[in-house]
């Protein structure tokens, strides 16, 4: 899904076919489901109103972002990540409500509003719904610490109950069967990112490995944990045009010694037909190699070191074209 499409899945909140619903849902400490917030039907169209513009400002008008795989996650900024590893258990709930009527009500009796950790809005017309996943940070939740003092006639007194303020942002969300996430750095870590990034990144090594391009690959191994590292091993098996290519080591090799960046920042075995990856520098580059980041332009013959690589589609000659008059 590029961000074209993203926009065009989420155009019917625009143009609704039929009227366009809304539902909360709350996510709390040790509830295994989600629990239908049972709203005044007169003020959903506010909370409605507050997630179709949070949409809109937060995605539709982004016209400088782009979407990518989540498995090719790098550090440049304006991007959506398309969700393609494996799906930790918070993610899977975005499904979990969708068409679900058997989900019950959250008990204003049995719970409390600093029991809940997430909110899960879903958004549906007659032919299309998203959901949107929204982490509820403890300042969102009045009343948890000390006394509020509320007007009564022409006095002041204490309330002592919570509430819940239910703010615009969100983290993720879910449209056309595609999890998009929106703001990967507040939910990577809680939401076990990290750990399906780390599992994705030893398949990586794996793969590594078996080149036998690396003398001590367990200076690899040593960095699994790094995740900022990780992140970048994981595009190495699913993305790496070098290894999909089938580029040879003594290829791989002669390229390293010759670029301007690499030559006097990576060591080689003895018979220099192995890299030897004995610094983090020369680890991050020996990535970059893999990952082809590191390019010379065909008109200027300078060299660059880039993250973002846009495939183009080459298009046959057509000798048979026509001068237009």
């Amino acid at each position: 899904m590029n961000k074209e499409q993203l926009n065009e899945s989420l155009g019917f909140l625009f143009r609704p076919n039929g009227e366009l619903q809304i539902i909360i849902y709350a996510i709390t400490d040790g509830s295994e489901e989600p629990q239908k917030l049972d709203i005044k039907q007169e003020d959903l169209p506010t909370f409605k109103t507050l997630f179709i513009n949070s949409v809109k400002y937060s995605i539709i008008d982004k016209t400088d972002f782009v979407v990518l795989p989540l498995s090719t996650a790098d550090e440049r900024g304006k991007a959506f990540y398309q969700y393609d590893l494996e799906i930790p258990e918070k993610l899977q709930l975005l499904e979990s409500v969708v068409g679900n009527d058997t989900l019950s009500n959250f008990n204003l009796q049995q719970k409390k509003f600093s029991d809940i950790k997430s909110l899960l809005i879903v958004l549906a017309d007659n032919d299309n719904e998203v959901t949107l996943y929204k982490n509820v940070s403890p300042i969102e939740v009045i009343g948890r610490g000390g006394n509020l003092i509320r007007k009564s006639n022409q006095r002041l007194e204490i309330f002592d109950d919570e509430l819940l303020r239910i703010s615009s942002k969100f983290q993720v969300l879910r449209v056309q069967n595609e999890i998009i996430i929106i703001d990967l750095p507040s939910i990577e870590k809680s939401f076990g990112i990290h750990d399906v990034i780390i599992r994705e990144a030893s398949v990586s090594l794996d793969v590594i490995s078996r080149t036998n391009i690396v003398q001590n690959i367990e200076s690899l191994t040593e960095l699994l944990n790094d995740v900022t590292f990780a992140r970048k091993l994981t595009k190495v098996a699913r993305s790496s045009p070098v290894l999909r290519l089938g580029i040879s080591n003594s290829d791989i090799v002669a390229f390293a010694k010759s670029h301007p960046l690499t030559k006097k920042k990576i060591r080689w075995n003895a018979e220099e037909n192995q890299f030897n990856l004995d610094t983090r520098v020369s680890k991050d580059l020996f990535i970059k190699i893999l990952n082809d980041d590191l390019l010379t332009s065909e008109l200027t013959k300078l060299y660059y070191d880039t993250l973002a690589k846009d495939g183009i589609e080459i298009e046959e000659d057509n000798e048979e074209l026509q001068n237009e008059e």
